[in-house]
C-alpha cells in the first residue's frame, strides 16, 4: 500500500473524473467534514507517489527498501499513529475540562442540610459525589502522565533519535492502548460530570453535552477501540512468545512447571490462606499490606502476566490446527485477549504515574500526588477483585480493606485538595466557557445565603 498526491477540484469544483459527497448531519463534532471521494480514469503521474518506503522509476521498475511486502504495509499505515498520540491528547484535555467544571460546580453547589439547619452543604462534601469525582480525578492524572511518555516514544521515532523497527512497533503499541483507554474514560467521565452537576449539566451552555456528543466518535476513528485493544493484545502474545523461542526442553519445562505450580498455588487458596493468618483480623494491618506502591504494581503486573500466560497456553494448539480451528480458537479467546491488552495498558498509566512522582521536587504536593495514584492503583484493583479473589492474589479480609481505604482515608484525604487539583490543569475562563464554573454558581449561592440572612 502507498499513497500519492490528486489533485480534486479548482475554483470551478471537482476536476474531471473527481466525485464526492458529504456524509450529512452527524452526533457530534459537526464542525469536521466527514465525505467520500470518488475516481473515474483519473491519471496522475508516477512522481506524485509519496515514496519514502518505496519508488517507481521512469521505465517501470518498483524498488523499496523494506524488502517485507507485510513491513511495508504496516510501514505505511504506521503513520495513522499520529493520529491517534492526538486523539489521546484530546481525551485527556477533554476530561480535565469536564472534571474542572464538575468539581468547581460542586465546591459551590449546596444541596441539603446537615450538621448545620440553617446552611446546606457543598454538593462535594458528600461521600458518594467525591466517589464520582476523584477516582476519575486520579485516572486523567495517570492518563496525562501517560500522554507525557506517548509523546516521548513519539518524538523518539519522528525525529529519527529512536527509529529502530522495535522503537515504532513500541509507538504503534502505546498509542493504540493508550487511545483506546483514554477516549472510553472521557466519555465515561463527561458523562458522570454532567449528571454530577444535575440539570445544570445538562444545559447547552455549560458544554458537557456537546463535548459529550463530539468525543462520542473518538472511540471508533483513527482506529476502533476494540481492534486497537487486540493489536495491543497480539504484541503481547508475540512478547510472551519469546521467552521460548531458542530455549531448550529443560528451560521451556522450567518455565512451563513455573506456571503450573504457581497455578496450583493460586487455585488451592493457600496464597489466600497465607494473607488471612498474616493479617490477624486487623483491617489496618490489611490495608497496610495493599496500599504500598510495590504492592500495587505486584497486583497490578500479575495480573497482566497471569492473563497472557493463560491465554498463550489456550492457544497454543493453533500453531498445529488448520486454518478453520485456528480461527474459531483464536475467537474462543478474543474477549479474553482484549481484557489482557486492558489490563497492560492500565498498567502502563499506573507505572508513568508512578515515575512522574519522584520527579516532584515539593514534598506536600508529593505526597497529595502519591494519595491520588494510590486512588487510582487500587481502584483499579478494586474494580478486578473477583479475578484477584479467584486467582487467590488476594484474601477476601485485603479485598474488604481496599474499599475500606479508598473511602474512609483517600477520599477524605484528597477532598480538601480536589479545587487545587484542578486548577493545576491551567484553564483560563476562555479555556471554561461554561457559567457554572465561572462564578455563575458562586453568586447564586451568596444571594441565596443573603436573603435567608434577611428573613
Amino acid at each position: 500500500m502507498h499513497a500519492f498526491y490528486v489533485p480534486i477540484r479548482d475554483d470551478d469544483g471537482f476536476l474531471p473524473g473527481v466525485g464526492g459527497e458529504d456524509d450529512g448531519l452527524k452526533g457530534g463534532l459537526n464542525g469536521i467534514d466527514n465525505g467520500r471521494l470518488h475516481f473515474d480514469g483519473v491519471r496522475i503521474p508516477r512522481t506524485n507517489l509519496l515514496n519514502r518506503y518505496g519508488d517507481v522509476a521512469a521505465d517501470g521498475t518498483y524498488s523499496s527498501p523494506i524488502a517485507s511486502k507485510g513491513r511495508r504495509f504496516f510501514t505505511m499505515i504506521g503513520t495513522l499513529v499520529q493520529g491517534r498520540v492526538s486523539l489521546d491528547g484530546s481525551a485527556v484535555v477533554a476530561s480535565k475540562l469536564a472534571l474542572k467544571i464538575a468539581i468547581t460546580y460542586g465546591s459551590q453547589r449546596r444541596q441539603f442540610t446537615a450538621a448545620d439547619p440553617k446552611r446546606e452543604e457543598v454538593i462535594l462534601d458528600y461521600q458518594r459525589h467525591q466517589r464520582r469525582l476523584l477516582p476519575r480525578l486520579a485516572t486523567t492524572y495517570a492518563m496525562s502522565f501517560a500522554h507525557e511518555t506517548l509523546l516521548a516514544a513519539f518524538d523518539g521515532v519522528f525525529s529519527g533519535s529512536h527509529d529502530t523497527d522495535a522503537d515504532r512497533q513500541d509507538l504503534e503499541t502505546l498509542a493504540a492502548g493508550f487511545k483506546a483507554l483514554s477516549t472510553w474514560a472521557a466519555l465515561d467521565i463527561l458523562q458522570e460530570s454532567r449528571e454530577a452537576c444535575g440539570g445544570a449539566g445538562f444545559l447547552a451552555e455549560n458544554r458537557l453535552t456537546q463535548l459529550r456528543a463530539d468525543l462520542d466518535v473518538y472511540a471508533t476513528f483513527e482506529g476502533d477501540n476494540t481492534v486497537l485493544l487486540q493489536l495491543v493484545a497480539k504484541r503481547l502474545l508475540g512478547d510472551y512468545s519469546k521467552k521460548f523461542k531458542g530455549a531448550d526442553a529443560r528451560t521451556v519445562a522450567g518455565l512451563v512447571a513455573g506456571q503450573v505450580g504457581q497455578a496450583s498455588v493460586d487455585r488451592s487458596g493457600l496464597r489466600r490462606l497465607a494473607q488471612t493468618v498474616t493479617d490477624l483480623g486487623s483491617t489496618g494491618r490489611a490495608v497496610g499490606h495493599v496500599r504500598d506502591e510495590e504492592t500495587q504494581r505486584t497486583l497490578l503486573t500479575g495480573r497482566v502476566e497471569t492473563m497472557v500466560a493463560e491465554i498463550a497456553s489456550r492457544l497454543r494448539p493453533a500453531a498445529h490446527a488448520s486454518a478453520e480451528d485456528a480461527a474459531a480458537l483464536f475467537d474462543a479467546n478474543q474477549n479474553d485477549l482484549i481484557e489482557a491488552a486492558r489490563a497492560h495498558a492500565e498498567l502502563l498509566q499506573w507505572e508513568a504515574f508512578t515515575a512522574a512522582l519522584a520527579g516532584v521536587p515539593d514534598a506536600p504536593t508529593r505526597r497529595v500526588l502519591t494519595w491520588l495514584r494510590d486512588l487510582f492503583g487500587l481502584t483499579l484493583i478494586e474494580k478486578q477483585l473477583a479475578w484477584y479473589l479467584i486467582h487467590g492474589r488476594l484474601s477476601g479480609q485485603r479485598a474488604v480493606a481496599i474499599t475500606d481505604y479508598i473511602d474512609d482515608r483517600l477520599l477524605p484525604r484528597l477532598r480538601p485538595h480536589a479545587l487545587d487539583l484542578v486548577e493545576s490543569f491551567g484553564f483560563a475562563p476562555e479555556h471554561v466557557r461554561a457559567p457554572i464554573a465561572s462564578g455563575a454558581e458562586q453568586q447564586r449561592q451568596e444571594e441565596a445565603a443573603a436573603a435567608r440572612t434577611a428573613r
